[in-house]
């Protein structure tokens, strides 16, 4: 078992699951992952546009490390125990095929865990490796529908580019994530440049100097 500060389960599932697939969408993307590594406990989900991570610092327990992945069909079952337990410190325990929520009011919430036919995907691997990377001076195109996806962080959000077609990393309090890019044609390059060009007729000449005295 392990514990967590109040509000931060709330926290953890509001940033995440706007970036979790819907139904049309792989199978094995349509969850929340939260994965406990004896220092924090992090909740994961994407929809390969986007990714997103949340973590909160384990507060007590001494749990092994754990990974909990909790399918679309059940979010709503963690979202209730949230309202019930949130606003007090949280008890986590995995079983071998439930999470179970409890809290200091002696509440206890049992949550089915689906058993995906594959291992979790670990953001590890597409997140550490971009954070080594320099920034660069890189065109981006993404798709504007994700950017609600983004809403729940708090301010102030930094967000850069490591490279042409890499994602761009996306990093708040405790959160990372990445949105991908789209690709585009040399047509539509063509096109930017002209747009760009075409806006620099709003600049405005400085004014002239008065003439000496």
């Amino acid at each position: 078992m392990i514990t967590i500060a109040d509000h931060t389960l709330s926290r953890l599932v509001a940033q995440t699951k706007p970036h979790m697939a819907g139904k049309d969408e792989p199978e094995a993307l349509q969850s929340i992952t939260l994965d406990h590594d004896g220092t924090y406990l992090y909740a994961m989900a994407t929809n390969r546009f986007t990714l997103a991570v949340s973590r909160t610092q384990v507060t007590g327990g001494n749990d092994e490390p754990w990974t909990a992945v909790v399918h679309r069909m059940q979010v709503p079952e963690v979202e209730a125990a949230i309202k019930l337990l949130d606003s007090k410190p949280i008890d986590l325990e995995r079983t071998e095929t439930q999470l179970v929520l409890s809290g200091e009011s002696g509440s206890r919430i049992a949550v089915n865990l689906s058993q995906p036919d594959k291992e979790p995907m670990n953001w590890r691997n597409f997140v550490l490796p971009l954070l080594e990377m320099k920034t660069a001076a890189a065109e981006m195109s993404m798709t504007p529908k994700f950017f609600g996806a983004w809403k729940n962080l708090p301010g102030p959000v930094s967000m850069w580019c490591v490279g042409d077609m890499k994602p761009t990393l996306i990093v708040a309090s405790d959160f990372i994530g990445m949105q991908m890019p789209v690709r585009t044609s040399e047509s539509h390059d063509l096109t930017v440049r002209r747009e760009l060009d075409a806006w620099l007729a709003a600049r405005r000449d400085e004014p002239a100097q008065p003439a000496a005295a």
